[in-house]
């Protein structure tokens, strides 16, 4: 069996070999004849010729081009690794922005914590000859930088403002003070006086005053006996009774009555207040206190018909230690 890039080999006839013709020919046509024959045997004789050098080139296929060669031997350039030096100089311009508004410093301090390793890992790789952008790494690094300084300023800003929100809210202390005195012909109300020694809130019992470290005073007139109406809202109780809450600002600036909180108990148990709009009932401290002046609200309670110990807190902040006032009601 012959291989397939070989031409089958055939019989040359020499010379002397001759084709039969058919007898009865001139010397013409048989001229005509011999020259046929010999044509074709020299286009047989180029085809094998032919077919025998394409075998010897390339036995096994076509030949590879010297192009083709060339591109597969010649060495191919590293490509340059920038993609995270660039992501760093992206990403801290970002934190730079929002670094100048405080309320969103923990987002500067974010977008800082993102770029500074980025930065520092592109400046290695452009160190070590895998990327090309130096400047960009270096430039992202000091963005970054900037980003953080700016974030734990505006975080410290907030956290600052919300402290002294907190403590402005909180109120003072109550302490033992001196009694304010009263208007003209008014005998001045009695001050709570604090045990030696003690902390924590100021105990005293109605009809005294108690005041604050800061100025601010609270008196809790004695309760007086109460009949709401019969549109009166809250009063689920046997009996009701009344108190006046007065609030002097003996301090320098001015007091919004409104923060003052009021929680009563009685017996222990948490007593509601009546809101009755025909004979009064309890009032909403409201408006601002001026530096020397006072307001005066009235509230209303709801109580059990035994008499048992009423408690009757009020605080001037909303996270403030309140002024307690106690007795048997």
């Amino acid at each position: 069996m012959s291989h397939p890039n070989y031409p089958i080999r055939r019989p040359q006839a020499g010379p002397e070999q001759r084709y039969g013709l058919p007898d009865g020919l001139t010397p013409e046509e048989r001229a005509a004849a011999d020259a046929a024959v010999a044509r074709l045997r020299a286009e047989r004789d180029v085809a094998d010729a032919d077919a025998r050098g394409r075998a010897i080139a390339d036995p096994y296929g076509p030949a590879p081009r010297h192009g083709a060669t060339a591109a597969v031997t010649q060495p191919v350039a590293p490509v340059a690794r920038n993609g995270l030096g660039l992501a760093a100089a992206i990403v801290a311009p970002v934190g730079i922005v929002f670094g100048l508004v405080p309320l969103t410093g923990f987002i500067a301090v974010i977008c800082a914590l993102v770029a500074v390793p980025l930065a520092l890992v592109g400046w290695s790789r452009v160190r070590r000859g895998k990327a090309t952008n130096g400047k960009t790494a270096m430039t992202g690094l000091v963005l970054g930088a900037g980003a953080l300084a700016l974030g734990v300023w505006g975080m410290t800003i907030v956290f600052g403002a919300v402290d002294q929100l907190a403590e402005d809210l909180s109120g003072p202390a109550p302490i033992a003070a001196p009694a304010v005195p009263g208007p003209a012909g008014q005998q001045p109300v009695i001050e709570a006086e604090r045990p030696a020694g003690a902390t924590g809130p100021l105990t005293t019992a109605f009809g005294q005053r108690a005041t604050f470290d800061d100025g601010l005073a609270v008196e809790v007139s004695t309760p007086q006996p109460y009949k709401p109406s019969r549109y009166a809202a809250g009063h689920d109780g046997d009996r009701a009774v009344t108190f006046d809450i007065t609030v002097v600002n003996g301090s320098d600036e001015p007091y919004d009555a409104v923060m003052t909180v009021v929680n009563a108990t009685h017996g222990g148990r948490q007593v509601s207040r009546i809101f009755d709009s025909a004979n009064g009932g309890s009032e909403n401290p409201a408006g601002t206190v001026l530096p020397g002046k006072s307001t005066t609200f009235t509230i209303a309670l709801s109580l059990g018909e035994a008499v048992d110990e009423l408690q009757l807190e009020v605080t001037p902040g909303f996270l403030g230690e309140p002024a307690i006032f106690t007795g048997q009601v």
